[in-house]
């Protein structure tokens, strides 16, 4: 075994580890929505192969989620890892990939009933899609929670509580302000422990 499948061997016990702790730390009630799953079933789908795609499916136990129907929290869980061990190489590795999957979701949960609803609500200005994010949370979970604080005119923090690692909370806060057309978009995330991370963004 070489240096590279050896490090690659070594990533993969740690997020299987990590796997393993947060699905512990999930409660039988804990819900999201189905359009997380079809979501990330249509990135491996357009970046990787059939047999990778039939991995995720497994992992997921099946191929179609109804958008709005709720889906058990433990079982998109295991979906992400599966989906970011197969993308990792495309993305810089397991985080770059698992922000990718985030970036990908906002655009699904946007062009929803319900994204057009708020969209014609709030209309594309950054500050006020960014304040509708803890209401959308509300709407895609039923498990943890979403809070926003402003630090300034042009940047905040949002700070959940979910067992999904906050790479994927960044990428999708990143395809938001994407979606905002802001100039000088970042977004920053940072695990504070299993099921607590925050996400500092900002624009120019």
């Amino acid at each position: 075994m070489n240096s590279t499948s050896t490090a690659q061997s070594s990533t993969g016990s740690v997020a299987q580890r990590e796997l393993e702790q947060r699905l512990a730390a999930v409660g039988p009630k804990d819900t999201t929505r189905g359009f997380l799953f079809s979501a990330a079933l249509e990135v491996v789908r357009s970046q990787a192969d059939a047999e990778a795609l039939k991995r995720c499916v497994e992992a997921a136990g099946n191929s179609n989620f109804t958008a709005f129907f709720s889906y058990p929290v433990p079982t998109l869980l295991k979906l992400l890892y599966a989906a970011s061990r197969e993308l990792s190489s495309k993305h810089g590795g397991f985080d770059g990939a698992m922000q990718q999957l985030g970036f990908r979701v906002a655009p699904r949960f946007l062009e929803s009933t319900t994204g057009k609803m708020l969209l014609s609500l709030v209309g594309k200005e950054p500050k006020r899609l960014i304040d509708s994010m803890p209401t959308a949370y509300k709407t895609a979970w039923d498990h943890g929670n979403c809070t926003l604080t402003w630090t300034g005119p042009k940047g905040g923090r949002l700070a959940y509580t979910n067992v999904i690692p906050v790479q994927y909370f960044a990428g999708s806060v990143m395809q938001i302000l994407s979606a905002a057309q802001v100039k000088g978009a970042q977004a920053t995330g940072k695990q504070l422990s299993l099921t607590e991370s925050t996400v500092d963004f900002s624009w120019d």
